[in-house]
Protein backbone atom coordinates (compact mmCIF):
# COMPACT_ATOMS: atom_id res chain seq x y z
CA UNK A 1 0.00 0.00 0.00
CA UNK A 2 0.87 3.49 -1.00
CA UNK A 3 -0.49 6.63 0.28
CA UNK A 4 0.05 10.17 -1.45
CA UNK A 5 -1.67 13.14 -2.74
CA UNK A 6 -1.66 13.74 -6.38
CA UNK A 7 -1.09 17.13 -8.44
CA UNK A 8 -4.98 18.21 -8.26
CA UNK A 9 -5.28 17.29 -4.22
CA UNK A 10 -6.84 14.11 -4.39
CA UNK A 11 -5.92 11.53 -1.67
CA UNK A 12 -4.29 8.37 -3.71
CA UNK A 13 -4.25 5.23 -2.30
CA UNK A 14 -2.04 2.05 -4.30
CA UNK A 15 -2.76 -0.85 -3.68
CA UNK A 16 -0.58 -3.56 -4.49
CA UNK A 17 -2.04 -7.11 -3.08
CA UNK A 18 -4.34 -8.01 -0.45
CA UNK A 19 -4.46 -12.06 -0.96
CA UNK A 20 -3.62 -12.22 2.78
CA UNK A 21 -7.16 -11.81 3.50
CA UNK A 22 -8.34 -14.78 1.44
CA UNK A 23 -5.60 -17.01 1.12
CA UNK A 24 -5.49 -19.43 4.22
CA UNK A 25 -1.99 -20.52 2.91
CA UNK A 26 -0.35 -16.91 3.35
CA UNK A 27 2.85 -16.59 5.28
CA UNK A 28 1.62 -13.79 7.01
CA UNK A 29 0.81 -14.83 11.09
CA UNK A 30 -2.53 -13.23 12.97
CA UNK A 31 -0.87 -10.19 14.04
CA UNK A 32 0.11 -8.94 10.42
CA UNK A 33 -3.11 -9.88 8.95
CA UNK A 34 -5.04 -7.84 11.22
CA UNK A 35 -2.73 -5.01 11.18
CA UNK A 36 -2.33 -5.22 7.57
CA UNK A 37 -6.23 -5.13 6.85
CA UNK A 38 -6.56 -2.18 9.45
CA UNK A 39 -4.07 -0.02 8.29
CA UNK A 40 -5.36 -0.65 4.75
CA UNK A 41 -9.06 -0.20 5.77
CA UNK A 42 -8.34 3.22 7.59
CA UNK A 43 -6.11 4.73 4.55
CA UNK A 44 -9.56 3.27 2.14
CA UNK A 45 -11.91 5.08 4.61
CA UNK A 46 -10.03 8.43 3.85
CA UNK A 47 -9.37 8.34 -0.54
CA UNK A 48 -10.54 9.90 -3.37
CA UNK A 49 -8.87 7.46 -5.74
CA UNK A 50 -7.73 4.02 -5.60
CA UNK A 51 -5.33 2.66 -7.93
CA UNK A 52 -4.96 -1.40 -7.93
CA UNK A 53 -2.36 -3.53 -9.51
CA UNK A 54 -5.42 -5.96 -11.29
CA UNK A 55 -8.99 -7.27 -11.46
CA UNK A 56 -8.94 -9.35 -8.75
CA UNK A 57 -7.79 -6.97 -6.48
CA UNK A 58 -10.28 -4.02 -7.25
CA UNK A 59 -13.15 -6.89 -6.54
CA UNK A 60 -11.51 -7.83 -3.43
CA UNK A 61 -11.65 -3.86 -2.55
CA UNK A 62 -14.95 -3.70 -3.08
CA UNK A 63 -15.74 -7.09 -1.39
CA UNK A 64 -13.78 -6.86 1.91
CA UNK A 65 -13.84 -3.08 2.11
CA UNK A 66 -16.89 -1.58 0.39
CA UNK A 67 -15.50 0.70 -2.00
CA UNK A 68 -17.11 2.11 -4.49
CA UNK A 69 -16.29 1.27 -7.96
CA UNK A 70 -16.38 4.37 -9.95
CA UNK A 71 -13.11 5.72 -7.44
CA UNK A 72 -11.01 2.50 -8.30
CA UNK A 73 -8.54 2.46 -11.06
CA UNK A 74 -7.05 -0.50 -12.57
CA UNK A 75 -3.30 -0.12 -13.37
CA UNK A 76 -2.30 -1.60 -16.42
Amino acid sequence: MKKYTDKDGLKVVEVGDISYLSDRDHPYNWFQRHFHHHRLRIALKTADKVIVSDAKTAFDVVRFYFVPKDIITVKP
